[in-house]
Parts: C-alpha cells; sequence; structure tokens
C-alpha cells in the first residue's frame, strides 16, 4: 500500500536536543531522514527526492518572527510535501495561522513517541491532526471569559433546544445531531472509519452516512475540510463549541 512506502523526512529543528531525539524515535520507523537538516529555513532538495513521499517536521521555534510564513514559504517551494509543526505548548491562534498556510499538522512536543508516530502516519494520508485535548480545552477557557448577561435569551437555552431552534441561527453546526457531533470530533482528531465505529459501538456504514450528513450540513466535500472547518469555526466562535461539547455529553449519557 502506498501509504507504507518510506518517507523522506526532513527535520527542522532550532533545538539540537530536540531533534536528536527525533532521530532517536524515528529510526525504526518508515520516516526515513534527510542527511540535511532544515536549519535556516531554507533547503534545496533534489528532484527524485520531491517526486516521493516528503515530510518536514518544523520546530515552532525555528521561526520566530513568524511560523506562518514560514510554512507557506515550504508549502509554496514543495507543494506535494506534508508539514508537521511541533510546538513546545499548545497555542490557538499559531495552530491556526499554521492550518492555514498549509500545515498537516501540529503535535505538541510532548506528545508520546507511539502517538507522534500515528500523527504522522496520519498526516501522511491526507489527514489534519493536532492535539484534540489542548484544542478542546482551550476553547473551553476562552468560552468560561464569555460575559453570559449580555448574550441573548438563545444562547442560554438547553442544546437540544438550540438545536431545534437552529432556525434563528446561520450557524451550521447547530443542525447537526448529538452522533454527528460526536462524530465530528473523531474527524478532527483524524480518526479513520474503523476507529469511529468502535469507539461509538456503531457498524462503519452508519458512521459513512452520518460523515455525508455532517459534510452537507457544514458545506465542504471532505473529512479533512471538516476537520479544518471545525479548528476555524469553532475556535472563532466559542458559542458553538460549548453547544458542540455539551451534545457530545448528552449523546454519551443515552449510552449509559
Amino acid at each position: 500500500m502506498s501509504h507504507l512506502l518510506p518517507v523522506t523526512t526532513i527535520l527542522g529543528c532550532k533545538n539540537s536536543m530536540l531533534r536528536e531525539g527525533l532521530r532517536h524515535i524515528l529510526s525504526s520507523t518508515r520516516f526515513r531522514l534527510h542527511p540535511e537538516n532544515l536549519t535556516s529555513g531554507e533547503i534545496a532538495l533534489d528532484q527524485a527526492v520531491q517526486e516521493g513521499p516528503l515530510l518536514f517536521i518544523l520546530d515552532a521555534n525555528l521561526y520566530p518572527l513568524g511560523l506562518a510564513e514560514g510554512v507557506w514559504s515550504l508549502k509554496q517551494q514543495y507543494a506535494q510535501a506534508r508539514i508537521v509543526v511541533l510546538s513546545d505548548s499548545f497555542n490557538l491562534e499559531g495552530m491556526k495561522s499554521a492550518f492555514q498556510s498549509g500545515a498537516d499538522g501540529y503535535c505538541l512536543a510532548s506528545t508520546g513517541c507511539e502517538a507522534l508516530i500515528k500523527y504522522l502516519d496520519l498526516a501522511m494520508l491526507g489527514e489534519v491532526v493536532f492535539p484534540s485535548a489542548a484544542f478542546l480545552a482551550a476553547i473551553s477557557t476562552h468560552a468560561e471569559g464569555l460575559d453570559l448577561s449580555k448574550e441573548t435569551p438563545a444562547t442560554r437555552t438547553s442544546p437540544l433546544q438550540v438545536a431545534s431552534a437552529s432556525e434563528g441561527h446561520d450557524s451550521p453546526i447547530r443542525t447537526l445531531s448529538s452522533r454527528e457531533a460526536e462524530i465530528l470530533q473523531c474527524l478532527m482528531q483524524g480518526a479513520p472509519n474503523k476507529v469511529i465505529a468502535r469507539k461509538l459501538d456503531v457498524a462503519e456504514a452508519t458512521v459513512k452516512v452520518h460523515i455525508k450528513a455532517i459534510l452537507r450540513k457544514i458545506r465542504v466535500a471532505n473529512r479533512t475540510q471538516a476537520a479544518m472547518w471545525a479548528v476555524n469555526h469553532l475556535a472563532s466562535n466559542s458559542e458553538d463549541a460549548v453547544w458542540l461539547q455539551s451534545g457530545e455529553r448528552l449523546a454519551a449519557h443515552s449510552l449509559r
């Protein structure tokens, strides 16, 4: 299968300890390290290398004046390459700008070895990967800072009431069922259909049906676009983020 092919992997790390750690982690995987490192933000690759699977792993500290610009520049030069950013800490705006510039993944430097390799595998398959727990914590913290006294009555109703009154809202996410909300979160984590089916204890065919409904409701073409839509939309609209999390809790409660 194509996703099992060796992947030429180029490290862009400012920290030598991080670089050596990644070398050790990837030494027994299909991610074959290129002899040159991306230490100055630029690198010239042979045509043969460019024609095969190509991955850049970038330390966010490599571009102190603009991570997004660095990602964009690499994507312009190597359009077919996958780019995964490693960050010391979670930065919501930094993650958004990296994705908008063409990054395929955003991981924490503290990510476990096995999890990191799975992230890289998913990125090579065309999925968008990022630390969902940190993302949800960030948007939840932002939501807690809202002045609820200034909200309209509709925003203070229960999740089910909001969903049933979606005609008064133009946000597509309010049209999702609680099960679709759960599956959208799984898509944000880069989970394939089989994993989603096992997690929710449903048939894989059922997951496919729900995904088609999600794509139609949020008006995107594929699961990767759905994950990106969720990242951008939920981060910029914390009310919808709270609604989505509440819908997930309702779905989990109904399974007990």
